[in-house]
Protein backbone atom coordinates (compact mmCIF):
# COMPACT_ATOMS: atom_id res chain seq x y z
CA UNK A 1 0.00 0.00 0.00
CA UNK A 2 1.38 3.40 -1.00
CA UNK A 3 1.80 6.21 1.50
CA UNK A 4 -0.88 8.25 -0.25
CA UNK A 5 -3.37 5.44 -0.11
CA UNK A 6 -2.57 4.79 3.58
CA UNK A 7 -3.00 8.45 4.42
CA UNK A 8 -6.28 8.57 2.53
CA UNK A 9 -7.51 5.48 4.47
CA UNK A 10 -6.65 6.96 7.87
CA UNK A 11 -8.30 10.24 7.11
CA UNK A 12 -11.48 8.54 5.94
CA UNK A 13 -11.49 6.08 8.90
CA UNK A 14 -11.15 8.87 11.43
CA UNK A 15 -13.91 10.77 9.75
CA UNK A 16 -16.20 7.74 10.10
CA UNK A 17 -15.50 7.39 13.83
CA UNK A 18 -16.13 11.07 14.39
CA UNK A 19 -19.39 10.88 12.44
CA UNK A 20 -20.56 7.90 14.52
CA UNK A 21 -19.82 9.78 17.72
CA UNK A 22 -21.81 12.79 16.54
CA UNK A 23 -24.82 10.57 15.61
CA UNK A 24 -24.76 8.74 18.97
CA UNK A 25 -24.72 11.97 20.94
CA UNK A 26 -27.59 13.41 18.96
CA UNK A 27 -29.63 10.27 19.39
CA UNK A 28 -28.97 10.29 23.13
CA UNK A 29 -30.10 13.90 23.41
CA UNK A 30 -33.23 13.10 21.43
CA UNK A 31 -34.04 10.14 23.69
CA UNK A 32 -33.51 12.29 26.77
CA UNK A 33 -35.86 14.91 25.42
CA UNK A 34 -38.43 12.28 24.50
CA UNK A 35 -38.13 10.68 27.95
CA UNK A 36 -38.62 14.04 29.64
CA UNK A 37 -41.64 14.74 27.49
CA UNK A 38 -43.18 11.34 28.27
CA UNK A 39 -42.46 11.76 31.99
CA UNK A 40 -44.02 15.21 31.95
CA UNK A 41 -47.08 13.92 30.11
CA UNK A 42 -47.51 10.99 32.51
CA UNK A 43 -47.00 13.22 35.54
CA UNK A 44 -49.52 15.69 34.16
CA UNK A 45 -52.02 12.92 33.46
CA UNK A 46 -51.53 11.42 36.94
CA UNK A 47 -51.82 14.82 38.60
CA UNK A 48 -54.93 15.56 36.60
CA UNK A 49 -56.44 12.19 37.63
CA UNK A 50 -55.59 12.85 41.28
CA UNK A 51 -56.97 16.36 41.01
CA UNK A 52 -60.17 15.14 39.37
CA UNK A 53 -60.54 12.46 42.07
CA UNK A 54 -60.07 15.05 44.81
CA UNK A 55 -62.62 17.33 43.17
CA UNK A 56 -65.07 14.43 42.95
CA UNK A 57 -64.49 13.67 46.65
CA UNK A 58 -65.06 17.29 47.60
CA UNK A 59 -68.28 17.34 45.59
CA UNK A 60 -69.43 14.04 47.16
CA UNK A 61 -68.73 15.21 50.69
CA UNK A 62 -70.12 18.64 49.92
CA UNK A 63 -73.41 17.12 48.82
CA UNK A 64 -73.64 15.12 52.05
CA UNK A 65 -72.83 18.16 54.15
CA UNK A 66 -75.37 20.34 52.37
CA UNK A 67 -78.13 17.78 52.86
CA UNK A 68 -77.20 17.27 56.50
CA UNK A 69 -76.92 21.01 57.11
CA UNK A 70 -80.36 21.58 55.57
CA UNK A 71 -81.86 18.92 57.83
CA UNK A 72 -80.04 20.25 60.90
CA UNK A 73 -81.26 23.82 60.30
CA UNK A 74 -84.82 22.63 59.76
CA UNK A 75 -84.78 20.65 63.01
CA UNK A 76 -83.33 23.53 65.02
CA UNK A 77 -85.84 25.92 63.49
CA UNK A 78 -88.98 23.82 63.59
CA UNK A 79 -88.63 21.18 66.32
CA UNK A 80 -91.10 21.80 69.13
CA UNK A 81 -88.39 22.23 71.79
CA UNK A 82 -84.92 23.73 71.98
CA UNK A 83 -83.79 20.84 74.14
CA UNK A 84 -82.06 18.80 71.41
CA UNK A 85 -79.69 16.05 72.64
CA UNK A 86 -76.84 16.85 70.27
CA UNK A 87 -74.58 13.94 71.29
CA UNK A 88 -77.40 11.43 70.88
CA UNK A 89 -78.34 12.94 67.53
CA UNK A 90 -74.74 12.67 66.31
CA UNK A 91 -74.41 9.06 67.47
CA UNK A 92 -77.67 8.09 65.78
CA UNK A 93 -76.64 9.93 62.61
CA UNK A 94 -73.37 7.98 62.44
CA UNK A 95 -75.18 4.74 63.26
CA UNK A 96 -77.60 5.48 60.43
CA UNK A 97 -74.70 6.06 58.01
CA UNK A 98 -73.29 2.60 58.69
CA UNK A 99 -76.75 1.02 58.70
CA UNK A 100 -77.19 2.45 55.20
CA UNK A 101 -74.49 0.06 53.97
CA UNK A 102 -77.10 -2.68 54.21
CA UNK A 103 -74.71 -5.04 56.03
CA UNK A 104 -76.15 -6.48 59.23
CA UNK A 105 -72.68 -7.10 60.65
CA UNK A 106 -71.38 -3.55 60.20
CA UNK A 107 -72.26 -1.19 63.03
CA UNK A 108 -71.26 2.17 64.53
CA UNK A 109 -70.69 2.22 68.29
CA UNK A 110 -70.68 5.18 70.66
CA UNK A 111 -67.91 5.45 73.27
CA UNK A 112 -69.99 3.56 75.82
CA UNK A 113 -71.09 0.92 73.32
CA UNK A 114 -67.51 0.43 72.12
CA UNK A 115 -66.28 -0.09 75.67
CA UNK A 116 -69.04 -2.62 76.35
CA UNK A 117 -68.29 -4.37 73.06
CA UNK A 118 -64.59 -4.66 73.90
CA UNK A 119 -65.38 -6.02 77.36
CA UNK A 120 -67.77 -8.54 75.82
CA UNK A 121 -65.10 -9.71 73.37
CA UNK A 122 -62.69 -10.10 76.25
CA UNK A 123 -65.32 -12.16 78.07
CA UNK A 124 -65.37 -10.02 81.18
CA UNK A 125 -68.01 -7.83 82.75
CA UNK A 126 -68.57 -5.83 85.89
CA UNK A 127 -71.32 -7.20 88.08
CA UNK A 128 -72.17 -9.19 91.17
CA UNK A 129 -72.50 -12.64 89.63
CA UNK A 130 -76.21 -13.36 89.38
CA UNK A 131 -78.56 -14.36 86.57
CA UNK A 132 -82.21 -13.40 86.92
CA UNK A 133 -85.50 -14.18 85.22
CA UNK A 134 -88.79 -12.31 85.34
CA UNK A 135 -91.55 -14.84 85.97
CA UNK A 136 -95.12 -14.67 84.67
CA UNK A 137 -96.32 -13.51 88.08
CA UNK A 138 -93.97 -10.51 87.90
CA UNK A 139 -91.44 -11.73 90.46
CA UNK A 140 -87.75 -11.51 89.55
CA UNK A 141 -86.13 -14.80 90.45
CA UNK A 142 -82.40 -15.39 90.82
CA UNK A 143 -81.80 -18.49 88.69
CA UNK A 144 -77.99 -18.50 88.67
CA UNK A 145 -75.22 -17.51 91.08
CA UNK A 146 -71.60 -17.45 89.89
CA UNK A 147 -69.26 -19.63 91.91
CA UNK A 148 -66.92 -17.44 93.95
CA UNK A 149 -68.75 -14.28 92.88
CA UNK A 150 -69.74 -11.37 95.07
CA UNK A 151 -73.38 -12.47 95.35
CA UNK A 152 -72.43 -15.95 96.49
CA UNK A 153 -70.03 -14.51 99.06
CA UNK A 154 -72.86 -12.30 100.33
CA UNK A 155 -75.04 -15.38 100.86
CA UNK A 156 -77.41 -14.96 97.91
CA UNK A 157 -78.65 -18.28 96.50
CA UNK A 158 -80.55 -19.61 93.49
CA UNK A 159 -84.30 -19.35 94.02
CA UNK A 160 -84.10 -16.14 96.04
CA UNK A 161 -86.36 -13.33 94.79
CA UNK A 162 -84.90 -9.96 93.86
CA UNK A 163 -87.32 -7.37 95.23
CA UNK A 164 -85.40 -4.13 94.64
CA UNK A 165 -82.07 -2.67 93.52
CA UNK A 166 -81.03 0.62 95.12
CA UNK A 167 -84.69 1.12 96.09
CA UNK A 168 -85.95 0.51 92.53
CA UNK A 169 -88.81 -2.01 92.47
CA UNK A 170 -87.50 -4.90 90.36
CA UNK A 171 -90.98 -6.16 89.48
CA UNK A 172 -92.49 -2.81 88.47
CA UNK A 173 -89.34 -1.35 86.87
CA UNK A 174 -87.44 -4.42 85.74
CA UNK A 175 -85.10 -2.88 83.15
CA UNK A 176 -84.22 0.10 85.33
CA UNK A 177 -83.51 -2.14 88.32
CA UNK A 178 -81.26 -4.46 86.33
CA UNK A 179 -79.33 -1.50 84.91
CA UNK A 180 -78.78 -0.25 88.47
CA UNK A 181 -76.81 -3.42 89.25
CA UNK A 182 -74.06 -2.22 86.89
CA UNK A 183 -71.38 0.14 88.13
CA UNK A 184 -67.67 0.53 88.75
CA UNK A 185 -65.50 -2.23 90.16
CA UNK A 186 -65.20 -2.22 93.98
CA UNK A 187 -68.33 -0.10 94.46
CA UNK A 188 -71.36 -1.56 96.25
CA UNK A 189 -75.00 -1.97 95.30
CA UNK A 190 -77.87 -2.47 97.74
CA UNK A 191 -80.28 -5.33 97.02
CA UNK A 192 -83.48 -6.29 98.77
CA UNK A 193 -83.89 -10.07 98.68
CA UNK A 194 -86.67 -12.46 99.72
CA UNK A 195 -85.21 -15.77 100.77
CA UNK A 196 -86.48 -18.85 98.98
CA UNK A 197 -86.24 -21.05 102.04
CA UNK A 198 -87.80 -18.81 104.71
CA UNK A 199 -89.63 -16.06 102.80
CA UNK A 200 -87.83 -13.50 104.96
CA UNK A 201 -86.82 -10.22 103.35
CA UNK A 202 -83.48 -8.57 103.94
CA UNK A 203 -81.25 -5.83 102.54
CA UNK A 204 -77.84 -6.98 101.36
CA UNK A 205 -74.95 -4.81 100.19
CA UNK A 206 -72.96 -6.53 97.44
CA UNK A 207 -69.64 -5.34 96.04
CA UNK A 208 -69.32 -5.12 92.27
CA UNK A 209 -66.37 -6.96 90.73
CA UNK A 210 -64.91 -7.91 87.39
CA UNK A 211 -66.22 -11.33 86.42
CA UNK A 212 -65.03 -13.70 83.73
CA UNK A 213 -67.76 -15.20 81.59
CA UNK A 214 -67.90 -18.98 81.73
CA UNK A 215 -67.63 -19.93 78.05
CA UNK A 216 -66.37 -23.52 78.44
CA UNK A 217 -67.82 -26.48 80.34
CA UNK A 218 -66.50 -30.03 80.29
CA UNK A 219 -66.93 -33.56 81.59
CA UNK A 220 -65.62 -37.08 81.02
CA UNK A 221 -68.16 -39.28 79.27
CA UNK A 222 -68.31 -43.05 79.36
CA UNK A 223 -65.64 -44.75 77.32
CA UNK A 224 -62.89 -42.21 78.08
CA UNK A 225 -64.51 -39.62 75.81
CA UNK A 226 -63.68 -36.02 76.73
CA UNK A 227 -66.60 -33.65 76.20
CA UNK A 228 -66.03 -29.88 75.96
CA UNK A 229 -68.80 -27.42 75.21
CA UNK A 230 -67.74 -23.99 73.87
CA UNK A 231 -70.50 -21.38 74.03
CA UNK A 232 -68.48 -18.41 72.69
CA UNK A 233 -65.01 -17.54 71.46
CA UNK A 234 -63.75 -14.83 73.82
CA UNK A 235 -60.34 -13.92 75.20
CA UNK A 236 -61.13 -15.82 78.40
CA UNK A 237 -62.16 -18.88 76.38
CA UNK A 238 -58.54 -19.71 75.50
CA UNK A 239 -57.48 -20.48 79.07
CA UNK A 240 -60.77 -22.14 79.97
CA UNK A 241 -60.59 -24.43 76.93
CA UNK A 242 -56.98 -25.45 77.45
CA UNK A 243 -57.50 -26.10 81.16
CA UNK A 244 -60.50 -28.31 80.41
CA UNK A 245 -58.62 -30.17 77.65
CA UNK A 246 -55.55 -30.83 79.79
CA UNK A 247 -57.65 -31.98 82.74
CA UNK A 248 -59.53 -34.49 80.57
CA UNK A 249 -56.26 -35.74 79.07
CA UNK A 250 -54.98 -36.34 82.60
CA UNK A 251 -58.13 -38.34 83.29
CA UNK A 252 -57.35 -40.56 80.30
CA UNK A 253 -59.39 -39.09 77.46
CA UNK A 254 -58.87 -41.12 74.28
CA UNK A 255 -60.88 -38.80 72.06
CA UNK A 256 -62.78 -35.51 72.25
CA UNK A 257 -66.21 -34.20 71.37
CA UNK A 258 -66.15 -30.43 70.96
CA UNK A 259 -69.67 -29.00 71.08
CA UNK A 260 -70.19 -25.67 69.28
CA UNK A 261 -73.95 -25.92 68.82
CA UNK A 262 -75.62 -22.50 69.23
CA UNK A 263 -72.18 -20.87 69.26
CA UNK A 264 -72.41 -17.65 67.24
CA UNK A 265 -68.64 -17.17 67.02
CA UNK A 266 -66.34 -14.51 68.43
CA UNK A 267 -62.66 -13.66 68.23
CA UNK A 268 -60.44 -15.24 65.58
CA UNK A 269 -57.29 -14.68 67.65
CA UNK A 270 -58.89 -16.67 70.48
CA UNK A 271 -59.74 -19.44 68.02
CA UNK A 272 -56.15 -19.49 66.72
CA UNK A 273 -54.70 -19.92 70.22
CA UNK A 274 -57.17 -22.71 70.98
CA UNK A 275 -56.40 -24.85 67.91
CA UNK A 276 -52.65 -24.18 67.84
CA UNK A 277 -51.76 -27.02 70.30
CA UNK A 278 -54.01 -29.44 68.43
CA UNK A 279 -53.35 -28.86 64.72
CA UNK A 280 -50.20 -29.47 62.61
CA UNK A 281 -47.73 -26.78 61.62
CA UNK A 282 -48.67 -24.42 58.82
CA UNK A 283 -50.92 -21.61 57.61
CA UNK A 284 -54.45 -22.88 58.06
CA UNK A 285 -56.92 -20.15 57.08
CA UNK A 286 -56.91 -16.94 55.09
CA UNK A 287 -58.90 -13.72 54.78
CA UNK A 288 -59.53 -12.21 51.34
CA UNK A 289 -60.14 -8.47 51.02
CA UNK A 290 -62.20 -6.78 48.31
CA UNK A 291 -59.18 -6.80 45.97
CA UNK A 292 -58.62 -10.52 46.44
CA UNK A 293 -55.49 -10.06 48.56
CA UNK A 294 -54.97 -12.89 51.06
CA UNK A 295 -53.88 -12.52 54.67
CA UNK A 296 -53.18 -15.46 56.99
CA UNK A 297 -55.61 -15.44 59.93
CA UNK A 298 -54.90 -18.87 61.45
CA UNK A 299 -51.56 -20.64 61.73
CA UNK A 300 -50.13 -23.34 63.94
CA UNK A 301 -46.70 -24.40 65.17
CA UNK A 302 -45.14 -27.88 65.13
CA UNK A 303 -46.85 -29.05 68.33
CA UNK A 304 -50.04 -31.03 67.66
CA UNK A 305 -52.35 -33.51 69.44
CA UNK A 306 -53.25 -36.38 67.12
CA UNK A 307 -56.33 -38.26 68.31
CA UNK A 308 -59.99 -38.76 67.33
CA UNK A 309 -62.17 -35.63 67.31
CA UNK A 310 -65.86 -35.02 66.71
CA UNK A 311 -67.39 -31.56 66.38
CA UNK A 312 -71.08 -31.12 67.25
CA UNK A 313 -72.71 -28.41 65.09
CA UNK A 314 -76.16 -27.05 64.26
CA UNK A 315 -77.82 -24.23 62.36
CA UNK A 316 -76.74 -21.69 64.97
CA UNK A 317 -73.05 -22.60 64.74
CA UNK A 318 -71.66 -19.54 62.97
CA UNK A 319 -68.57 -17.49 62.19
CA UNK A 320 -65.62 -18.53 64.38
CA UNK A 321 -67.52 -21.65 65.47
CA UNK A 322 -67.83 -22.74 61.84
CA UNK A 323 -64.19 -21.95 61.15
CA UNK A 324 -63.24 -24.00 64.22
CA UNK A 325 -65.23 -26.95 62.88
CA UNK A 326 -63.80 -26.48 59.39
CA UNK A 327 -60.10 -26.38 60.35
CA UNK A 328 -60.57 -29.29 62.74
CA UNK A 329 -62.05 -31.36 59.91
CA UNK A 330 -59.49 -30.20 57.33
CA UNK A 331 -56.35 -30.57 59.42
CA UNK A 332 -57.17 -32.95 62.31
CA UNK A 333 -59.50 -35.38 60.57
CA UNK A 334 -62.43 -34.42 62.83
CA UNK A 335 -65.92 -35.64 61.97
CA UNK A 336 -68.77 -33.13 61.99
CA UNK A 337 -71.99 -34.41 63.54
CA UNK A 338 -75.32 -32.58 63.68
CA UNK A 339 -77.01 -30.16 61.28
CA UNK A 340 -75.95 -27.78 58.50
CA UNK A 341 -74.18 -24.78 59.99
CA UNK A 342 -75.28 -21.16 59.65
CA UNK A 343 -72.96 -20.10 56.82
CA UNK A 344 -71.12 -16.95 57.98
CA UNK A 345 -67.78 -16.87 56.21
CA UNK A 346 -67.07 -13.14 56.48
CA UNK A 347 -65.01 -11.34 59.08
CA UNK A 348 -65.43 -8.00 60.81
CA UNK A 349 -62.78 -5.54 61.95
CA UNK A 350 -63.36 -2.84 64.56
CA UNK A 351 -61.75 0.57 64.06
CA UNK A 352 -61.57 3.10 66.87
CA UNK A 353 -62.60 6.63 65.89
CA UNK A 354 -61.98 9.93 67.64
CA UNK A 355 -65.26 9.28 69.42
CA UNK A 356 -66.59 5.73 69.46
CA UNK A 357 -65.75 3.22 66.77
CA UNK A 358 -67.05 1.30 63.81
CA UNK A 359 -67.17 -2.42 63.10
CA UNK A 360 -67.06 -3.18 59.37
CA UNK A 361 -67.17 -6.35 57.35
CA UNK A 362 -63.72 -6.33 55.74
CA UNK A 363 -63.12 -9.76 54.19
CA UNK A 364 -64.32 -13.24 53.39
CA UNK A 365 -62.36 -16.21 54.69
CA UNK A 366 -61.60 -19.82 53.89
CA UNK A 367 -59.21 -22.54 54.98
CA UNK A 368 -56.38 -23.78 52.82
CA UNK A 369 -58.54 -26.77 51.87
CA UNK A 370 -62.16 -25.60 52.00
CA UNK A 371 -63.40 -22.62 49.96
CA UNK A 372 -65.47 -19.84 51.50
CA UNK A 373 -68.77 -21.24 52.78
CA UNK A 374 -70.51 -17.90 53.35
CA UNK A 375 -74.24 -18.22 52.72
CA UNK A 376 -73.85 -21.99 52.38
CA UNK A 377 -72.58 -23.39 55.68
CA UNK A 378 -70.82 -26.66 56.40
CA UNK A 379 -72.51 -30.00 55.80
CA UNK A 380 -71.90 -32.49 58.62
CA UNK A 381 -70.28 -35.85 57.92
CA UNK A 382 -73.07 -37.44 59.96
CA UNK A 383 -76.50 -35.78 59.85
CA UNK A 384 -78.20 -35.80 63.25
CA UNK A 385 -81.34 -33.74 63.78
CA UNK A 386 -82.27 -32.46 67.22
CA UNK A 387 -85.34 -34.08 68.74
CA UNK A 388 -86.96 -31.51 71.01
CA UNK A 389 -89.25 -33.98 72.76
CA UNK A 390 -86.49 -36.48 73.47
CA UNK A 391 -85.53 -37.00 77.10
CA UNK A 392 -81.84 -37.24 76.18
CA UNK A 393 -79.54 -35.32 73.87
CA UNK A 394 -79.83 -37.49 70.76
CA UNK A 395 -77.23 -35.48 68.83
CA UNK A 396 -74.68 -35.98 71.60
CA UNK A 397 -75.52 -39.68 71.61
CA UNK A 398 -74.85 -39.83 67.86
CA UNK A 399 -71.55 -37.99 68.37
CA UNK A 400 -70.55 -40.54 71.01
CA UNK A 401 -71.30 -43.40 68.62
CA UNK A 402 -69.12 -41.80 65.93
CA UNK A 403 -66.16 -41.14 68.19
CA UNK A 404 -66.31 -44.63 69.71
CA UNK A 405 -65.90 -46.02 66.19
CA UNK A 406 -63.00 -43.64 65.56
CA UNK A 407 -61.29 -44.67 68.81
CA UNK A 408 -61.77 -48.35 68.01
CA UNK A 409 -60.22 -47.82 64.59
CA UNK A 410 -57.01 -46.40 66.08
CA UNK A 411 -53.95 -48.63 65.60
CA UNK A 412 -52.81 -50.42 68.74
CA UNK A 413 -49.71 -48.94 70.34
Amino acid sequence: MSLAVFRHFCVNKGWCVSLKKRISLGLALSLMALSAAVTFALTLAFSRAVFNHEIAEVERLGDKFNRLNELDQTVHREFYTDDIPEDDVTDMMLAGYVAGLGDQYSVYRSDRELSEYQDNNAGVYTGIGITVRKNEDGTVEIIGVTDGGSAQKAGIAEGDILIAVEGIDASAHYEEAIEAVAGDVDTSVMLRIRRAETGAEEDISVKRAQIDQITVTSEMLEGHIGYIRISKFRSVTVGQFESARQELLKQGAEGFIFDVRDNGGGLLNALEKMVDPILPEGELAFAYDRNGNATTILKSDKKEQIMPYVILVNGNSASAAELFACVMRDYAGAKLVGEQTFGKGIMQTTFELTNGGVTLTTATYATGKTPCYHGVGLEPDVISEAKEQAETDTQLADAQSVIREMIAAQPAE
